[in-house]
C-alpha cells in the first residue's frame, strides 16, 4: 500500500500548514529542514547555464471530467532566454530574447510581440517569472519576485510553493509549485494553480543539461504572411 509523508515545515519562525493527499490509514510524520533543500536548490543551480526538455502539460478544468493533455518541448539558455513549443507540429511557441518576447501560432499566421523593457512592473511580465522560476540563481532572486509558501517532499520529490508578491500577477496566478528530484534537485515538473480551481501542469521528461544551444532557437521564424501585432501590455 502506498503511504505519503506529511511533513510540517518551518520558514523562519512563521509555521506553514501543509496539505497531502492521504492514501493510507496511517502517515508517518517528520520535520524537513526547509532551508536546507532551498539551499541545495540554488546551489545546484550555479553551473547550469542551459537546459532542455521534453514535456507533457496537462490542464485541468472543472467544467471538463477529464484533464485536456498535450506534448510539447522547452529550451532554456540562462538569464533571459527560453523557447516553448507546444503541440507537435507546435501550435503555439513563446520564445523570449533579452527583453522581447514573441508568441507565435503557425497555424493561425499570427504572432504577437512583447517588450519587456520599462521599470514598472507589469503581470504578464511577472507571469514570466513563473515560467522561469525553475531556474532560481539565488535565494535573493527567487524571493525578490515570490513568497516561500512551503517546501514538502513526498515520493522521492520535493514541491516548493511559490506566491508572487506582485499583487496583480497574484490575482489571477496566485501560486506556482515547483517539483525537483531530491537527489539532484533537478526540474520534474511546474504547477500553476487559477483562482477557479483549474490547474496547469508540466510533467518533464528526457532532460540534457547544458547543451549546445543555438542562439537562433529563441528567435523562431516569423513568415512573410503572418500578422503580427504588439498588443498592449
Amino acid at each position: 500500500m502506498n503511504r505519503f509523508a506529511l511533513k510540517p515545515v518551518r520558514i523562519g519562525a512563521r509555521p506553514l500548514m501543509i496539505a497531502a493527499l492521504v492514501l493510507a490509514p496511517t502517515l508517518a510524520l517528520r520535520a524537513l529542514d526547509a532551508d536546507a533543500v532551498l539551499a541545495g536548490w540554488f546551489a545546484s543551480q550555479t553551473n547550469l547555464h542551459t537546459w532542455s526538455a521534453k514535456f507533457t502539460q496537462t490542464r485541468t478544468l472543472k467544467a471538463l471530467s477529464q484533464p485536456l493533455q498535450t506534448t510539447g518541448r522547452i529550451w532554456v539558455a540562462l538569464p533571459d532566454r527560453f523557447r516553448w513549443e507546444l503541440g507537435d507540429p507546435p501550435q503555439t511557441v513563446a520564445a523570449r530574447r533579452g527583453d522581447e518576447l514573441v508568441i507565435a501560432y503557425p497555424r493561425l499566421k499570427r504572432a504577437e510581440r512583447y517588450s519587456l523593457g520599462g521599470s514598472q512592473p507589469k503581470p504578464w511580465k511577472d507571469a514570466l517569472a513563473l515560467l522561469e522560476a525553475g531556474f532560481p540563481r539565488s535565494r535573493a532572486e527567487l524571493e525578490s519576485r515570490f513568497r516561500i509558501a512551503s517546501v514538502t517532499e513526498t515520493n522521492a520529490t520535493y514541491v516548493v510553493a511559490l506566491q508572487p508578491r506582485a499583487a496583480a500577477t497574484r490575482h489571477f496566478l496566485p501560486e506556482i509549485q515547483v517539483s525537483l528530484a531530491t537527489n539532484d534537485f533537478s526540474l520534474l515538473a511546474t504547477q500553476v494553480g487559477f483562482p477557479d480551481g483549474s490547474t496547469l501542469r508540466n510533467d518533464y521528461r528526457a532532460a540534457q543539461v547544458n547543451p549546445a544551444l543555438d542562439d537562433a532557437r529563441f528567435a523562431p521564424p516569423i513568415d512573410a504572411d503572418f500578422k503580427v501585432t504588439e498588443p498592449a501590455p
